[in-house]
């Protein structure tokens, strides 16, 4: 049992590491949905750290297909699988919005990040979102279409999409991004979406890159 214990303490300090000492909108709910589900976690392999931050996880009901690539200044960089955890269920997100089903299928993004704000050639950052989903039926799974585009100076130089399953709730969602030894320095734009039964929300932020 306290082996048990460990391994699971062991796969959220780690998932938490990867979110860079807390990047603030995912470390805590990856910690408590690993906690309240340590078989999607440790049922993926514990391996080593190594293992566990270049092949990531995704939370949920079912895993998702990762499409996308970098092109221009970010060739050679690497874009991660996305890590994701339901940081709040229906029932909570439910009221902290006031929903009614005859509102229909409701979709916001409440925050966005890059993680750190500034970073090096050849350094990672991480992409981070949280969102709220919510449907009719309590327990309707809805298709989720998350995106990711990185603007340098308007010219699209790296683009991601995470298709997935979701049931309603809160999500935090990361993804990060390796940058190549050579990347340009400057300012990157990055626009994060989602998609879901014919609703889109859109917000953006910005990371610098400095040598």
């Amino acid at each position: 049992m306290q082996m048990t214990l460990s391994l699971k303490q062991g796969v959220a300090l780690l998932l938490c590491l990867f979110l860079v000492a807390g990047g603030t909108l995912g470390c805590t709910a990856i910690e408590e949905q690993v906690k309240a589900h340590p078989e999607t976690a440790l049922g993926a392999g514990i391996g080593t750290a190594a293992g566990l931050l270049t092949g990531g996880l995704i939370f949920g009901n079912a895993a998702g297909t990762l499409l996308g690539g970098l092109v221009g200044g970010l060739t050679g960089g690497v874009i991660g699988n996305v890590i994701e955890a339901r940081s709040q269920d229906r029932v909570a997100t439910s009221q902290r919005y006031n929903y009614s089903p005859a509102q229909g299928t409701m979709l916001r993004i409440e925050a966005v990040e890059a993680h750190p704000a500034q970073v090096r050639p050849g350094a990672t950052i991480n992409l981070n979102m949280r969102f709220a989903l919510l449907a009719q039926n309590p327990q309707q799974t809805v298709q989720v279409s998350e995106r990711r585009q990185i603007f340098l100076n308007s010219s699209v130089v790296g683009d991601s999409t995470l298709q997935a399953q979701r049931m309603g709730g809160t999500w935090t969602s990361s993804q990060p991004l390796t940058l190549p030894a050579n990347a340009a320095s400057g300012s990157y734009r990055v626009v994060m979406s989602v998609k879901a039964d014919g609703m889109k929300a859109t917000k953006q932020t910005t990371f610098t890159v400095i040598r």
